[in-house]
């Protein structure tokens, strides 16, 4: 099972809604939500959907960052007032097991989802007592394999283990991926069961690091991934050629799809994501900096999910 890490953002939400709505992922990918503002309208209109597709999703509860970071009842409270709920309780843990064991018990949670750093000592009386509650279903470890006590305590739990990787490498500035051929992104795919995990996550083809908002960037760059002959997942950049500005960002566009819509058609590749893109390529149409990632995000989970059903 994939957990795909997105930020609860429009065009992260609309993605994962339209993949439901086209019943692409269900069965195989069940996304991790982390908020990151006080409003949560798009949350409701993807949870609407999620209900409508029957796809789950696991809604991170005391977020690291963005408006509401830090430990509340905030998201605890919206977890409640949803009918019929599909999303589930994931919690970062830091040191914060009274917070986590209180909710639980005042909000009377289960299958809820711990996802912490594997800078945590598995010794920890607290920590232990905390992942062995019968609430507790999902423990979630960044890099588990850095630390391999931690990581043979939790096999030793029977739950669902779920390695947790930040695989996009962002540069600094977008025309920087001029510079950089295609190459292999992940292979979590193929050998987490082997290696001992009931599922797989990462942060897809964004970056881990949460910037609030952004400016109008000098290049335009579409990142898509594919499968190659041996079932690895690549990655390429397609990105525009005339950055020495930050105007025309329509005409930067265009350029970056006619490099992307070239590899599709020539590769052979195909899925509602990337028709989409051809479609406004061959409109001459600019969707937005939003969509653009929006495609990138949804393709590389089409990718996944398809590589999933087909295993």
């Amino acid at each position: 099972m994939y957990y795909p890490f997105l930020r609860a953002r429009q065009f992260e939400l609309i993605a994962l809604r339209e993949l439901a709505a086209e019943e692409a992922i269900q069965g195989v990918i069940i996304p991790i939500i982390e908020p990151v503002k006080e409003t949560h309208n798009n949350l409701t209109l993807a949870h609407k959907v999620f209900q409508d597709k029957s796809q789950t999703a696991y809604l991170i509860v005391n977020p690291t960052i963005g408006e509401l970071a830090g430990d509340s009842n905030f998201y605890l409270e919206y977890l409640t007032e949803l009918e019929n709920a599909k999303f589930f309780p994931a919690f970062h843990y830091k040191n914060n097991s009274d917070f986590i064991n209180q909710s639980i018990e005042s909000f009377g949670l289960n299958k809820c989802m711990i996802i912490c750093q594997n800078d945590v000592n598995p010794d920890d009386l607290e920590f232990r007592q905390l992942v062995a509650r019968n609430e507790v279903s999902y423990i979630n470890v960044s890099y588990p394999n850095r630390n391999r006590t931690l990581h043979r305590f939790i096999k030793g739990l029977y739950k669902n283990y779920i390695r947790l990787d930040d695989l996009f490498e962002k540069q600094a500035r977008n025309s920087d991926y001029l510079e950089i051929q295609e190459h292999r992104f992940s292979e979590e795919h193929i050998y987490y069961a082997e290696d001992g995990f009931d599922g797989f996550s990462d942060y897809t083809v964004m970056p881990s690091e949460y910037i609030d908002g952004g400016s109008t960037p000098r290049a335009v760059v579409i990142h898509l991934t594919y499968l190659n002959g041996e079932d690895q997942i690549w990655i390429r950049h397609f990105t525009s050629e005339t950055n020495d500005s930050i105007s025309n960002v329509q005409g930067k566009f265009a350029e970056a799809a006619e490099k992307a819509v070239a590899y599709c058609r020539q590769k052979g590749l195909n899925n509602s994501a990337i028709l989409e893109l051809i479609s406004y390529y061959d409109n001459e149409h600019y969707p937005g900096l939003g969509t653009v990632k929006k495609l990138s995000i949804k393709n590389h989970l089409l990718v996944v999910s398809q590589f999933l059903k087909n295993r």
